[in-house]
């Protein structure tokens, strides 16, 4: 088994800051440089996010089996976060309007369809590695 908090958790656990950022920056500035503040702030949290979990969650996958019920949970939090892109991405506002009742105020009367989708990713994208962390925690407390 590997260590819990080795290189490939380290950079997973980054690249999920780096999206967490992102979408806090969208959510905040009306126009990033280069991928703006909609669909494109949309598509770069989403690719980040996945990234992270490719190179986080992945190994640990191969390594403990796909049926592991941490591997589940987090395969169906994916699930959920593709879902949550396609929303964004095709516009299905009825799906993520329930999204604006947990933003600040001055954000949710005037939330773009993407906006709500980058809150609900940005939510999804730190309960899954917030899964992760404690997952790894507890194993490097079990005995080799």
């Amino acid at each position: 088994m590997p260590k819990s908090f080795d290189a490939s958790f380290s950079t997973g656990a980054v690249l999920v800051f780096i999206g967490l950022a992102v979408a806090w920056a969208a959510l905040t500035n009306p126009a990033l440089p280069v991928i703006g503040s909609g669909r494109g702030a949309l598509i770069a949290v989403a690719v980040i996010g996945m990234a992270g979990c490719t190179v986080g969650g992945l190994p640990q996958a191969s390594t403990v089996g796909w049926t592991h019920p941490v591997i589940v949970l987090g395969s169906i939090l994916g699930v959920a976060a593709l879902g949550i892109i396609a929303a964004g991405l095709f516009g299905w506002d009825a799906l993520l309007r329930p999204v604006a009742q947990v933003m600040p105020g001055n954000l949710s009367a005037s939330a773009s369809t993407e906006q709500l989708a980058i809150v609900a990713l940005a939510a999804l994208i730190l309960m899954k590695w917030g899964v992760g962390v404690v997952w790894a925690g507890l194993r490097a407390m079990t005995p080799a």
